[in-house]
């Protein structure tokens, strides 16, 4: 696993008479805690030193089965050890809804979790989540979520890198129809979105956006299509507002306007085209708006 090990404060221990009979609560101070949930299951959980969340945290129902199971990379409570995969060996775990009707496993090797399915009271498969350890190339870790039909919906795929080499989310996004179509697909590189595609559901190219950095700015150029593949719009955004020369067509792909905007997409001028693509008339706004 490529996974680092962190060492973790020290923590400050509740003592467990006295946390047995508190309620819990979101918030917390940081250290080992025991406590009482409303729907009846038992928490007990280790939290951070700022008290924002729970490193570990098993939460059991009174048969003793787990509602909710986190692991950390490393054994921080005696009962977290084998569902965590502490001991080395891959671990799974059925989780329950309430007590007697699972809805779903969840895998751990060393704290790390591997695979997960949550399914609906039916049986039938909800989400998945996967995590691929790869030696020649970065981790990746792979979620999807599922049509009532169980055809897949959604996914994404992410890199998972050690936590000190990362840098935002990277990887892909992908929805699709129920009948099988991918309809929009979405890269990230560094945290930002460098393309989106969408289709038809025929499978014709719907929309292409392209996205980069140039110092401080955010361009984005969108080239959008009909069904019949011909262009419609050729759009160009600098922090999320029209800058430069927009095309817009009519269907077969003749041009029939453009538009130039400036700073702050402050429309500047327009062009407008005949059936045959030929200059027609070009329209000046002033800065009070009216055109000439």
């Amino acid at each position: 696993m490529k996974t680092t090990l962190t060492m973790l404060a020290v923590l400050a221990l509740t003592a467990p008479a006295a946390a047995d009979e508190l309620r819990c609560s979101a918030p917390g101070p940081g250290g080992l805690q025991r406590c009482s949930a409303p729907d009846g299951s038992t928490i007990e959980r280790v939290m951070t030193a700022d008290g924002r969340r729970a490193s570990v945290l098993l939460r059991r129902w009174p048969d003793g089965s787990l509602a909710e199971l986190r692991c950390a990379p490393a054994s921080l409570l005696a009962a977290d050890r084998e569902p965590c995969g502490h001991d080395g060996q891959v671990r799974e775990t059925t989780l329950f809804r309430e007590p007697g009707k699972p809805f779903g496993t969840v895998s751990h090797q060393r704290g790390v979790m591997l695979r997960q399915t949550i399914v609906n009271p039916q049986g039938g498969l909800v989400r998945s989540e996967e995590f691929i350890d790869r030696n020649d190339a970065p981790d990746r870790r792979i979620k999807r979520v599922y049509y009532p039909s169980g055809r897949l919906r959604h996914e994404i795929d992410l890199v998972e890198p050690a936590p000190q080499d990362y840098r935002g989310r990277e990887g892909t996004g992908r929805e699709f129809a129920e009948s099988g179509q991918i309809t929009q697909e979405v890269e990230w590189a560094e945290g930002r979105e460098r393309r989106i595609r969408q289709w038809y559901l025929d499978g014709q190219l719907k929309l292409d956006q392209s996205v980069r950095r140039l110092g401080r700015d955010e361009l984005r150029e969108t080239r959008s299509f009909y069904e019949d593949g011909s262009p419609a719009a050729v759009n160009r955004e600098r922090n999320g507002r029209l800058f430069g020369w927009q095309q817009y067509h009519a269907r077969g792909g003749t041009l029939q306007r453009e538009d130039e905007h400036g700073e702050r997409g402050v429309l500047l001028q327009r062009r407008f085209y005949d059936e045959r693509g030929r200059l027609q008339r070009t329209e000046r706004v002033n800065s009070d708006d009216a055109r000439t």
